[in-house]
C-alpha cells in the first residue's frame, strides 16, 4: 500500500486520538482500543519504510497515548542519582542502630585512646614506635610546602595513593563484616585508635596542633563517614547470614546485598571524594588555616544534614 492511501485510510483514527488526548473527545474509555490500532499503524509505517516524518508523527502520538494511559508523570531518574539522593540516605537512616554501633566503635575508641595519651603521653609508645611518632610530628610542622606528607610527592601522585589507601580500608572493613560483623567492628575500632593516637600526640604540641586539625577536618567528614558506612554494610550482611529468619541463608544474603547496595556504593564514592579533597585541598599550605576550619565545619554540617533530611518522602 502506498503511503498516500495509508494516510487516507487512517487519518480519521489519528484525528480521533488527537482529540481524545486534547480532552475534546466525549468517550475517553475508547482510548485503549484506539491505542492498540495506533501501535499497529506505527509498526506498519516502520515495516513498509514510509517517510521519516510520518513515522516520527506516529511515534510521538503513541508516546502521548502511553503517558495518558500509564501516567503522565512517570519518574525515570538516573539510577545512580536516585541511589545517591534517595535510597542512600534513607537506608542509612533505616540502619541507624548499626550506624550508632560503628560510631561508638570508632569515636569511642578514638576518644578513649586520645584522652589516655593526652594525660599520659608515654602511653603513645605503646601504640606506635618512636620513629613513627617523630615522623608524624615532622609531617605537620609549620612552614612545610605540603601539609601531612613525609616527602615531596606531588598532588596527583598522592591522590592515587589516597584512593588506594581509602578504598582498600573501606573494602577490608566491608568484607570483614561478612564474618558475623566482628572483624568489621575491629577494623573500625583500629582506625579510631590510630586517629586517637595521632590526634592526641600532635595536639599536645602547639606547633603541630592546628596544622593537624586543619588538615583532617575537611576530608574526614566524608572519609570517616564512608568508612563507617562500609563497616555498617558489612555487618548487616553478616547478620543476614547469622539470622536469616525464615529464608535460606543464600536468599537472605542476596536480598540484603541488594538492599544495602546503595549504601556500599555511596560509602565508596565518599572515600573517593575524600582522596580528592585530601590531595588537592587539605595538603595545601597556601590556604589559610582559618579557611580550612570554616570549610571543614561546613562539610561536616552538610554531611550530617544530608543523612538527616535527604530523600524524605520520596520513597
Amino acid at each position: 500500500m502506498k503511503q498516500q492511501q495509508f494516510e487516507a485510510d487512517n487519518a480519521a483514527l489519528w484525528t480521533e486520538i488527537s482529540a481524545l488526548l486534547e480532552g475534546a473527545g466525549s468517550d475517553q474509555r475508547a482510548l485503549p482500543a484506539l491505542y492498540r490500532r495506533l501501535c499497529q499503524c506505527l509498526a506498519l509505517s516502520s515495516q513498509r519504510g514510509y517517510s521519516p516524518a510520518l513515522t516520527d508523527y506516529l511515534q510521538k502520538l503513541v508516546g502521548a497515548c502511553h503517558r495518558r494511559l500509564y501516567g503522565t508523570a512517570i519518574e525515570r531518574p538516573n539510577t545512580l542519582v536516585r541511589w545517591m539522593l534517595v535510597d542512600f540516605p534513607c537506608r542509612v537512616r533505616a540502619e541507624w542502630r548499626l550506624l550508632l554501633l560503628t560510631c561508638v566503635a570508632f569515636f569511642g575508641v578514638a576518644l578513649g585512646v586520645g584522652l589516655l595519651i593526652w594525660f599520659k603521653p608515654q602511653w603513645a609508645y605503646s601504640f606506635a614506635s618512636a620513629s613513627d611518632l617523630n615522623g608524624y610530628r615532622d609531617m605537620y610542622q609549620p612552614g612545610k610546602a605540603s601539609v601531612g606528607r613525609g616527602g615531596s610527592e606531588g598532588d596527583v601522585m598522592m591522590f592515587g595513593h589516597y584512593i588506594w589507601n581509602n578504598v582498600s580500608i573501606g573494602f577490608r572493613t566491608f568484607a570483614g563484616g561478612i564474618f558475623g560483623g566482628i572483624p568489621a567492628l575491629v577494623s573500625v575500632a583500629f582506625n579510631g585508635m590510630h586517629l586517637g593516637v595521632i590526634a592526641a600526640w600532635l595536639s599536645r604540641d602547639p606547633a603541630t596542633a592546628h596544622q593537624f586539625w586543619s588538615f583532617v577536618i575537611t576530608h574526614a567528614s566524608v572519609e570517616v563517614t564512608g568508612l563507617l558506612l562500609c563497616g555498617m554494610s558489612g555487618i548487616r550482611l553478616g547478620l543476614a547470614l547469622i539470622h536469616p529468619g525464615r529464608r535460606t541463608r543464600a536468599h537472605a544474603l542476596h536480598e540484603t546485598s541488594q538492599y544495602m547496595f546503595p549504601v556500599i556504593v555511596g560509602g565508596s564514592l565518599m572515600t573517593f571524594l575524600a582522596a580528592f579533597i585530601e590531595a588537592f585541598w587539605s595538603a595545601s599550605a597556601v590556604i589559610p588555616i582559618n579557611v580550612k576550619y570554616a570549610v571543614g565545619g561546613t562539610c561536616w554540617v552538610l554531611v550530617i544534614g544530608f543523612f538527616l533530611f535527604a530523600g524524605r518522602g520520596k520513597q
